[in-house]
């Protein structure tokens, strides 16, 4: 008769401490990696001009550093050349933002081209060129961008035609949305173009209701200062994006955040999505 093995103490011991080792690696094998830190409960940014806090307003670069950082919505604005071209700058002139002058309006694509739109920002950008409108949104649409396009001043019909068939040509109706401080302007692109979306910008005076804002589209651009929770609210419930500008401050984004406004418009895409982050954490 085969003689029955005898256990210690000291091998019961073992064999619980063993069981218990292995019953709490089980969360650590299951739960997977810690879940990273994101930005999902604040409204992701609109870039104002690309990230302009860190590159030369409204070029490649500005676009190509706001897409880097996570920002998908662009900022363009839009002017049309002597010939009609539809390129992307702000000012009716291009005194501020290149090593020229004169109006927009009153240049040739060629000589535009020629400037220096980036040696004014820092030397690290000599030689960035003002992109035309097609660069700028062929750039973004291989890049998974949207674009908010805003047309200064008021167009031509001709120019207005030439602008939409850009944006029809490459296939982004979908991924753009147009704005104008001019209420005649978008009504025209509405009447041209219904399938691509509109707002009207107000950035002073007294805000709109939003009985006042859809004829327009459904964003309203308002300046941050007009923003409350309750005015936030109203739109909101009529179905009206906002989107608040010009936000470059915590405080801001804070108080943007909490009044659940929508996303904002900021020359600083970078410093809001890492705000962001630490905020939604």
């Amino acid at each position: 008769m085969a003689v029955r093995p005898t256990t210690t103490r000291t091998q019961v011991l073992s064999a619980v401490l063993a069981v218990a080792a292995s019953v709490a690696l089980v969360p650590a094998l299951t739960a997977g990696p810690a879940r990273a830190a994101t930005a999902d409960c604040v409204a992701p940014p609109i870039a104002h001009r690309g990230a302009s806090y860190a590159a030369p307003e409204n070029t490649i670069p500005a676009y190509r550093a706001a897409l880097r950082a996570g920002t998908t919505q662009l900022d363009v604005d839009v002017r049309f050349t002597r010939s009609g071209i539809p390129v992307v700058l702000h000012d009716s002139t291009v005194d501020r933002t290149t090593d020229g002058t004169g109006r927009v309006s009153r240049t040739t694509l060629a000589e535009l081209r020629s400037l220096d739109a980036g040696s004014w920002f820092s030397p690290e950008f000599a030689g960035v060129k003002v992109p035309t409108l097609r660069q700028a949104l062929d750039f973004g649409r291989t890049r998974g961008a949207t674009f908010q396009l805003e047309l200064k001043g008021r167009p031509t019909a001709q120019q207005l035609d030439d602008f939409l068939n850009r944006i029809r040509w490459l296939g982004m109706l979908a991924r753009v949305r147009v704005i104008s401080f001019d209420e005649e302007t978008i009504a025209q692109v509405r009447a041209k173009e219904p399938a691509v979306a509109t707002g009207i910008i107000d950035f002073s005076g007294e805000p709109r209701p939003a009985d006042a804002v859809l004829p327009y589209g459904s964003t309203y651009v308002i300046g941050v200062g007009s923003v409350t929770q309750a005015r936030a609210a109203q739109w909101r419930a009529a179905g009206i994006e906002v989107r608040p500008w010009t936000v470059n401050t915590v405080k801001g984004w804070s108080r943007m955040a909490y009044d659940d406004a929508g996303p904002v418009i900021t020359d600083r895409p970078v410093r809001y999505l890492s705000w962001a982050r630490a905020f939604c954490s």
